[in-house]
């Protein structure tokens, strides 16, 4: 398919005018390419990413994480973003990015990692005034009220990740979460407007769990933690929305390229990790 259809499909099912502003989206690298077959769905690129791509024969890698994010003033190999656009270039592979309006998506990352928590979505933590069916974090209820440990016990073990966490000042059952994958801090405000007796997201500041004083749970995995669920999620948008002639395959990543590590038991969490994408790489 043509790139610029493949551009013009992305936007159709994910405005950018739904992305936090200031997001980098779209065509990051085009490679010399005006048509691409074969795609690859990763949470954001590495070296080992784009060599993985070049073994399964990829042409295009789509990531949720932007390559390019700050305006670059030149490509030199001695800087991790130059020399990951210079391999890409090198080997006629497209980088396309769907970030925060992937977020937006009625299906996307927040519902997603609801999903993953057996919990039953109720809404949109802030809904888009522009569109219907798309909006930023959601909220979410559990079949059943949860107590503190039980929720904790649960995101520990979907999230494959030690967690920080601030308790309620009482030990009373849970039975509204509010969830934004990723660094979710601007939606504090919006989280004790609606309610919630728990917000699961990430990079929380210390004194974002001194504020919450016992009245909120904060339940802290990590960022990669919260969005490692998304390269499938977009592949399975993109399977469902483009028609089977248009393309050879789809690919999510079995690459790792969560960066952090974690004493003293890292080895653990990262074969957990990695065992997951193992689980869940997929050709569509």
């Amino acid at each position: 398919m043509r790139i610029d259809d493949f551009l013009k499909l992305t936007e159709d099912l994910l405005p950018a005018d739904t992305a936090m502003e200031g997001d980098r989206l779209g065509l990051q690298v085009q490679s010399g390419r005006t048509e691409i077959r074969s795609l690859m769905m990763t949470l954001e690129v590495n070296d080992e990413l784009i060599d993985e791509a070049i073994a399964e024969n990829c042409d295009c890698i789509v990531t949720f994480h932007p390559l390019i994010f700050m305006p670059m003033t030149e490509i030199r190999d001695d800087d991790r973003v130059g020399r990951l656009c210079s391999k890409l270039i090198s080997n006629s592979i497209a980088l396309i990015s769907a970030h925060t309006n992937f977020d937006a998506y009625i299906e996307g990352t927040s519902k997603i990692l609801a999903d993953r928590l057996g919990l039953k979505v109720t809404g949109f933590l802030e809904a888009d005034r522009k569109y219907e069916n798309k909006g930023m974090g959601v909220t979410a209820e559990p079949e059943k009220p949860m107590t503190q440990s039980e929720l904790l016990a649960k995101v520990y073990n979907v999230c494959n990740s030690p967690l920080r966490y601030s308790p309620l000042t009482e030990d009373k059952k849970i039975d509204k979460i509010a969830i934004v994958g990723g660094s979710g801090t601007s939606f504090t405000d919006s989280v004790i407007e609606c309610g919630a007796q728990a917000f699961i997201t990430a990079d929380l500041t210390y004194h974002k769990f001194h504020a919450a004083d016992g009245t909120m749970m904060l339940i802290d995995p990590g960022h990669y933690e919260t969005e490692q669920f998304v390269p499938a999620g977009m592949a399975r948008l993109l399977e469902e929305n483009l028609d089977k002639k248009d393309y050879d395959k789809i690919i999510v990543s079995a690459v790792l390229t969560n960066p952090v590590r974690y004493y003293p038991k890292s080895a653990e969490y990262i074969e957990k990790q990695k065992e997951y994408l193992n689980n869940n790489k997929l050709t569509v």
